[in-house]
Parts: C-alpha cells; sequence; structure tokens
C-alpha cells in the first residue's frame, strides 16, 4: 500500500493529493493490467491470454500500461480523499505521474474557487422601432412574390426576366472554367449580373445570340476573375414580361392576407417590430454575458482550463465533421496555424469558465430558484407537442436528478438572472 497521501492546498480552488506507491504494489498491478491488454493480443505459439509477461511487454504499447496501471492505483483513492477532505469537486480531478522510481502520483482536485462579480453589468436598452422605408421596402417585396410571368416574342427590355445560356473565353478564345451556365434567368435591371451584363442582352428576342466582352470587378468573389476581361457568348432562350400587382383592398382580401392594405401594413409592421424586439433583446443578452465575463475575478485552475479547452476542440471537431471537414481542412480554409487555434481556444475556455462562474455567484447574490413546480411546468410544455409515446420516454429522461433535468432547470435559472439583470 502506498504511504498516506501527501495532502496540499493550491490557489485556484485546488486541492493536490501526491501519492508514492511501492515497487511490488506497481508491479503486481502491471501484470494484472498487461494481461488484461494482452488478452486479446496475437502471439505465434501461445493461445490468447498465456502469452509470457516478458513477450506482452513487446507487443503492447507501455504508454497505454502505464496509463492504466495509474488510474487502477490511483482510483480508490479519489473517493476517499474527496470524502475525507470534504471535498466539493466541480469536475473530475486530474491524475499525472510524477516520477517513475518510486512511482509519485498527484492527484489534483478542483472545487469551485473565491468569485467576485465587480462593475456594472448595466446594458443600453436602444428604442426599437420600424422605419417607413423598411416597411415600404416589404410592401414592395410581397408585390414580387406576387409577381406574374408572361412569355412574349418581342425583344427584352428593362423589367423583363430574360432567360440565358451563356459562357466565356478569354482573349486567347479559350473557354474559361466555371462560367459555363445553362437556363439563367434574370430580371433586366435588378443587377443581379456583373455591370454591363444586364444593358448587353437588352433588345435581344428568344433564339438570338450575343457576344460582348466585359471586366470582371476588381472585388468580384471569385479571386481567378478579378479585373479579368471576359468574353461572353450569350443566347436568350425566353422573354417574359413580369407584372406585379397593385396591393389594393380587394386584392389582398382575395389572397388572404389581411382584410385590408392598411390591415396587411399594420400586421407586416407588428411582425418587423417584434422582429427587431427580439433582435434587441438578443443583442442585449451578448452584451449582459460579455459583461458579465468581464467583471467576474477569479483564479482559473490550469487543469480546468485545460479540461475546458479539450471540450472546446471536441465541440469543433463534431460540428466539422458535420460538415465533412477536418480540423486540418478548416485549418487551411481559415488560413490558421494550429497554435493560432489553441491560442484562440484558451482564451475561448478562460472566458467561458469566468463567465459560468460570474453568472453562478450573481444567482446567488439574486437568489435565482426554480421550483419543482416551475419545472413540472416546464416539463410539461416541452412534451405539449410530443407523440405519446415519445411523451413517455422524455419524461423518463427529465425525471428530477438526471443531467437532462438539472440542464433544463439551470437554462431557466439562466433566463431568470438575464430577465432580472436587464429590467434593472
Amino acid at each position: 500500500m502506498p504511504a498516506t497521501p501527501t495532502i496540499k492546498k493550491l490557489s485556484g480552488g485546488r486541492t493536490q493529493a501526491t501519492l508514492i506507491f511501492e515497487e511490488k504494489e506497481v508491479t503486481q498491478t502491471e501484470e494484472i493490467v498487461l494481461k488484461k491488454l494482452g488478452s486479446g493480443v496475437s502471439v505465434p505459439g501461445f493461445r490468447p491470454g498465456n502469452a509470457p509477461m516478458d513477450v506482452l511487454r513487446g507487443k503492447v504499447n507501455p504508454e497505454r500500461v502505464l496509463e492504466e496501471t495509474v488510474r487502477s492505483l490511483a482510483s480508490p483513492f479519489v473517493r476517499t480523499i474527496a470524502t475525507e477532505q470534504k471535498l466539493q469537486l466541480i469536475a473530475p480531478p486530474k491524475i499525472q505521474v510524477d516520477a517513475l522510481k518510486p512511482l509519485t502520483v498527484s492527484i489534483v482536485f478542483m472545487e469551485r474557487p473565491e468569485v467576485k462579480v465587480k462593475g456594472k453589468l448595466n446594458v443600453e436598452k436602444k428604442d426599437v422601432k420600424v422605419d417607413a422605408k423598411d416597411l415600404d421596402r416589404m410592401m414592395q417585396y410581397l408585390r414580387e412574390q406576387e409577381r406574374t410571368f408572361r412569355e412574349v416574342e418581342r425583344e427584352a427590355r428593362e423589367g423583363d426576366q430574360v432567360t440565358v445560356d451563356f459562357h466565356g473565353t478569354d482573349a486567347e478564345s479559350k473557354e474559361i472554367e466555371g462560367i459555363r451556365t445553362r437556363n439563367y434567368s434574370v430580371i433586366l435591371g435588378s443587377q443581379t449580373l456583373i455591370p454591363g451584363f444586364e444593358d448587353a442582352i437588352k433588345g435581344l428576342k428568344k433564339g438570338q445570340e450575343k457576344s460582348f466582352t466585359l471586366t470582371f470587378p476588381e472585388k468580384y468573389h471569385a479571386e481567378h476573375l478579378q479585373k479579368k476581361p471576359v468574353t461572353f457568348h450569350t443566347a436568350v432562350t425566353k422573354v417574359e414580361e413580369v407584372e406585379a400587382p397593385e396591393l389594393t383592398d380587394t386584392y389582398v382580401k382575395s389572397k388572404g392576407m389581411a382584410e385590408s392594405v392598411a390591415d396587411l401594413k399594420k400586421k407586416m409592421e407588428d411582425s418587423m417590430l417584434a422582429q427587431e424586439e427580439d433582435m434587441e433583446r438578443r443583442r442585449r443578452e451578448t452584451a449582459l454575458f460579455d459583461a458579465i465575463a468581464k467583471a467576474t475575478q477569479v483564479e482559473l485552475a490550469p487543469e480546468l482550463v485545460e479540461q475546458t479547452e479539450r471540450s472546446l476542440l471536441e465541440e469543433l471537431e463534431g460540428q466539422l465533421e458535420q460538415r465533412g471537414l477536418s480540423v486540418e481542412d478548416w485549418l487551411k480554409q481559415q488560413n490558421k496555424k494550429p497554435e493560432e487555434l489553441l491560442k484562440d481556444m484558451h482564451s475561448q475556455a478562460e472566458n467561458r469558465l469566468k463567465l459560468r462562474f460570474g453568472v453562478e455567484e450573481l444567482m446567488k447574490e439574486k437568489k435565482i430558484e426554480v421550483t419543482d413546480a416551475e419545472m413540472d411546468q416546464i416539463i410539461s410544455s416541452a412534451l405539449t407537442n410530443m407523440k405519446e409515446e415519445d411523451q413517455k420516454k422524455a419524461k423518463e429522461q427529465y425525471v428530477k436528478g438526471s443531467d437532462s433535468f438539472e440542464e433544463l432547470r439551470w437554462r431557466r435559472m439562466v433566463e431568470k438572472l438575464v430577465e432580472e439583470l436587464l429590467k434593472a
């Protein structure tokens, strides 16, 4: 058995326990681990699990053996030390090897550090209103959504929709890759295409062709085309006259939009106002969280920052995996070096921890709580639109004390805190 753990209090809410293990105990544990890890290793001349220890040592990763040996030796002490020292842990302890002979292991336990939130948390509230011009633009957009298209045989003119096939060639008459397009529809005067294109096809009829040379803008999104002269070869396949209806009381009522134009404008204004208010609320929430993080004074344990960095990296890897990208691919796209990513992760980890501790401290100061009755109502609302069989599974998932229950409770507490601080 190891000697009595040496306990030392560190900064940042940390407690370090140091254990020194006898060589005999280390050897015995290592053999058990080696036999377990080597049970699936194929060794010529031996049945699985029966190869001698000295042979297995050459077949099993020594770092893995050491890691499992240390874990097996140290794990029984984690709970004992935490109980004896009355530690309120906020994260899994970090176990590390300090020396191999004799095997010296330190376990760093992390409790909630001392936290102070100092500074103003007032977030200015901006007046929210709907600009008359924005409302007019939305009404015009609605007209455009109700447009009708009628094919005509005449020459294309401003306001018509023209469907065209085109490709581009360079000064040597070689086709430029990535430009060839079929059945592209554009409304003349919309300025959708590069300057000069829409003017060049104005006046053409269905079936007519035309070639013309244009220079791409300096800030065009495709860098290889910026400021490059390209000869376009076009063929018009359709010309359509576009008609946008006048929004009269009769029209909007017949379409089920509203009882009248005035009613439609009021509904649209209310909707736009609600969106603006939602954006302002989210802006204030973001500003508040930034202010809390900046106002939070806390000494962060390096081990806790390191754990949070790993979590952030795992989150990034998961998001990139959904997009079919690796971290290496993403770094190339962002023109970033690995060390820059690590620096960003470190800064984000510190900010996340400061925000978390600051929010917890403010909750304690403001006595923010969520009762069981409130939780019942929140869970009930969440289950309302679920099928009966799904409700049963969800109820089991959100049983009191479960991770899902606590996460939901935490979110509601954060909402209450935000409401309290923003109304001040």
